[in-house]
């Protein structure tokens, strides 16, 4: 039973991530740009997103900070 909720949170996390990169890509193609310092911010909204999913295990949270702040995203929005 702990496996199913461990592997269930990982699946969860790794959609989040999958779909936040998916939908920055999509928006940097349809701003015409070509890759260059857009998707910086696309990567801060899924570690994000990460870091407010209310199902994290405090391990995950505490590697997901320290990618989010050595990306040089904004700390104020940290919870």
């Amino acid at each position: 039973m702990r496996t199913g909720k461990r592997f269930s949170a990982a699946a969860v996390i790794a959609g989040l991530m999958a779909s936040g990169l998916m939908l920055g890509t999509a928006r940097l193609e349809a701003k015409g740009g070509k890759g260059g310092g857009g998707g910086n911010g696309t990567i801060c909204d899924a570690l994000l997103a990460i870091i407010t999913y209310k199902y994290v295990s405090p391990t995950i949270k505490d590697y997901t900070i320290a990618l989010y702040l050595s990306y040089g995203c904004d700390p104020s929005l940290l919870p």
